[in-house]
């Protein structure tokens, strides 16, 4: 059957957008796929420079670990000695500052127990190690802000190398209070204190005097030194045992608290 010409493009007007519909579906299909593909492969590639990126934040502290053990024995020597801020190197190890600060831990434990203090299981080794590593991060960060406020030229990577090898003055002086301390005297214990932690001190406060400009600066960066490095000594020696054995009474206190409820259970089992 003809159709007149107007009739017959109308009829191919009609047909052409059938067709186009029928294509969409798949090119859809193709872009999501596509979309998809490229997707999955960047959550994958972001994987994988976190994975890289971890690993290098760790590599980042080898630097600081990575120490000759000669090299620490020489400082551990010279952290005792004042010398004059020209002659003094200051690093920036943390190796042998944690080992200091553990040696710290397994003095503490040494003392109280040759002291006959009793307390439970952990209660010691958790505190000395809560004790020791917040004071030598406390007292660093202290020294750090004060050189911020006091405009030092000081690093806190310095500061918390200086500070960790000044606490070896410490574990010399438990060391020898534990050893040799009459219990009816705190002479001795005096003594070693102006002999080892007094030098360890003063070697702080010169190296820090020297990067700060202002004199009456220089007198408070002195006497804030002076008075973190003597005073956490004074605590270990008068007030951790103290810490020590309120904390026990309040875990022995929780304890007793509980014991009880464990303890009547069977009576009311067997009357049962």
């Amino acid at each position: 059957m003809e159709y007149p010409r107007g009739d017959a493009d109308f009829l191919e007007a009609r047909q052409r957008p059938l067709s186009t519909d029928q294509t969409l579906p798949n090119q859809d299909a193709a872009f999501l796929e596509g979309r998809l593909s490229e997707m999955m492969w960047e959550a994958g590639r972001k994987q994988v420079k976190e994975t890289f990126s971890s690993y290098g934040r760790i590599d980042i502290f080898r630097p600081y670990f990575d120490v000759d053990p000669r090299q620490v024995r020489n400082r551990l020597i010279r952290s005792l000695i004042p010398r004059q801020p020209s002659q003094m190197s200051v690093s920036a190890d943390m190796y042998g500052p944690s080992m200091i600060v553990l040696t710290m831990v397994a003095l503490l434990l040494f003392s109280m127990k040759s002291s006959g203090y009793v307390v439970q299981d952990g209660t010691l080794m958790g505190t000395a190690m809560l004790t020791c590593f917040s004071a030598w991060f406390f007292i660093s960060l202290t020294i750090s802000t004060l050189c911020y406020i006091l405009s030092t030229d000081a690093s806190s990577v310095h500061i918390f190398s200086l500070v960790g090898y000044s606490l070896f003055s410490h574990c010399i002086v438990i060391f020898m209070v534990t050893v040799f301390h009459p219990s009816h005297s705190h002479l001795f214990f005096y003594a070693m204190m102006i002999v080892f932690c007094v030098p360890s001190a003063l070697r702080v406060s010169m190296y820090l005097c020297s990067k700060t400009r202002d004199k009456s600066h220089k007198l408070a960066m002195t006497v804030a030194t002076f008075a973190l490095h003597l005073g956490y000594l004074l605590y270990l020696h008068f007030g951790f045992h103290v810490m020590v054995e309120e904390i026990d009474e309040i875990l022995g206190e929780n304890t007793n608290i509980m014991s009880p409820l464990h303890a009547t259970q069977p009576v009311i089992v067997s009357a049962l």
